[in-house]
């Protein structure tokens, strides 16, 4: 009996059964897209932890963990603490704007012509090939699971997730979350001791193990400094937790959910780190970094309890390929369709266009999944070339007023100019292209900014501190609703 398979089934059928009731919620492109904006702690909490825990934050960091060793966990490390940090300061802000994307934020300050690239950038550049990613996961764990071949696998993740995604939106994504958490977070942890016991015990790793992997700055300084640098600005500008942000019920709420998903998801990392270093003592040192994660499980697992736990890395996998896929859609539909294409456009046809823009997304998704070799190159990748382009503008439409819509456009075009030629270059100096990009991109901003006008169209303002004294309007709309 195929304990794996069977496991998954059941887990596939369950999903589906909450995506079908949760598509008779959906009824506006709000529905769909943000829940209406009225999820709690819980599923807000759930589906940070879910998301951020994809293939990255599991095979990836299990994957690194076996080629280098713990000083991998300087990405947990960084992109928690950026995330805390920008949560901490900029939610009231978000929410008050009631934004549905980063580029809305651009619209606002900066003029529609200014959204354009940012929507592009994120909906092509990061959540497409991201979304990537989960598939090459998917058909990592069925290929473990049974005969099929990789190729084969990826092309029923695909169908998986575009169903799965198309039905609920928001409303499934964030509750199906919830649900897949717990058996992530319960899998992790126990494959992490399970793990142990199979080796032989904490003194067999110790001994066994070789000492650089356990040596945390093994690695020197100058590539800690680039792996910091790559993981953490861009989740300042990581649209999925934004669009928690909003989609929470209340500023509070939204604040210590986020909070919360992303030092939970930072702790399931560094097991997963430990977990790769682990497998060294089990499998040959030249396993593909994408197959160790899913090779020590059935490894470490009997099938009968093994399935179970295959079932929390595919739900990883699979609420980040909805999450991806579901912020990407927005960005097409919402920042490009109706801000360009139709102004006017009614709600029934803006939910019809944010399905398309899914499905269209998935396909592009597919056929990059079908060349990916590398999980966390093509991550790399993503985050440091929507950081590089991102992060100074938002920064400066909260905190500089004088910023002009003309140092934004060539602070974006610049900026990645100029990564693209350093990483060409062959990468000078041993730096990473994300340094000299962001240091580009500010500096850019900074001076075109002083040399120019500010545009017709823009809102000259700085929204942290204009914004410092309005409430929240969600909080508004609770005191009408109780009569307070």
């Amino acid at each position: 009996m195929n304990w794996w398979l069977i496991w998954i089934i059941v887990f596939l059928v369950v999903i589906f059964g909450i995506s079908i009731i949760s598509s008779r919620k959906v009824k506006t492109a709000d529905d769909y897209l943000m829940a209406n904006f009225s999820l709690g702690f819980f599923p807000i909490t759930g589906t940070v932890i879910a998301t951020v825990t994809g293939s990255a934050a599991l095979i990836g960091a299990a994957g690194k963990g076996f080629e280098i060793g713990i000083s991998y966990f300087i990405t947990s490390i960084s992109f928690v603490s950026f995330t805390i940090l920008f949560v901490a300061i900029l939610t009231p802000t978000i929410r008050k704007l009631k934004l549905y994307t980063i580029p809305d934020l651009f619209v606002k300050r900066f003029g529609k012509s200014s959204a354009l690239l940012p929507a592009l950038i994120i909906g092509l550049l990061y959540m497409t090939p991201t979304f990537a990613m989960q598939l090459v996961g998917m058909g990592s764990i069925l290929s473990s699971t049974s005969n099929i071949s990789v190729t084969w696998g990826i092309f029923i993740g695909f169908v998986i997730s575009v169903i799965f995604t198309l039905m609920g939106g928001m409303f499934s994504v964030a509750w199906t979350d919830t649900v897949q958490t717990i058996v992530i977070l319960a899998g992790v942890i126990l494959m992490f001791f399970l793990g142990l016991n199979h080796i032989g015990g904490v003194e067999v790793l110790k001994n066994e193990t070789p000492k650089h992997l356990f040596n945390f700055f093994s690695i020197g300084g100058k590539e800690l400094l680039n792996w910091f640098l790559v993981f953490g600005p861009f989740y300042i500008v990581w649209q999925t937790t934004w669009q928690r942000l909003s989609a929470a019920k209340s500023t509070k709420v939204a604040k210590w959910s986020v909070t919360t998903g992303f030092i939970i998801s930072g702790f399931i990392s560094f097991l997963a780190v430990l977990i790769g270093i682990m497998a060294l003592q089990t499998l040959s040192t030249s396993t593909a970094p994408d197959q160790v994660y899913t090779q020590f499980l059935v490894d470490v697992f009997p099938a009968a309890l093994g399935g179970l736990f295959m079932v929390s890395l595919l739900a990883a996998l699979l609420t980040g390929a909805t999450s991806f896929l579901l912020s990407g859609a927005i960005n097409i539909a919402k920042d490009i369709y109706q801000e360009w294409i139709a102004p006017g456009v009614e709600d029934a046809q803006l939910l019809k266009v944010s399905r398309i823009s899914v499905l269209g997304m998935a396909v592009l998704g597919l056929v990059i999944a079908l060349f990916i070799t590398d999980i966390i190159t093509i991550y790399q990748f993503a985050l440091s070339f929507t950081a590089v382009t991102l992060v100074a503008p938002v920064l400066a439409a909260m905190f500089w007023k004088r910023a002009t819509k003309k140092g934004v456009m060539v602070s974006m075009v610049g900026s990645i100019l100029v990564s693209m030629i350093w990483k060409l270059s062959g990468t000078p100096f041993g730096i990473h292209e994300i340094a000299p990009g962001l240091i580009t991109s500010f500096l850019l901003l900074i001076i075109v900014s002083l040399y120019t006008e500010h545009s017709a169209d823009e809102e000259v303002t700085s929204y942290y501190f204009s914004l410092k004294e309005m409430k929240d309007p969600a909080e508004d709309a609770i005191e009408e609703k109780t009569g307070s």
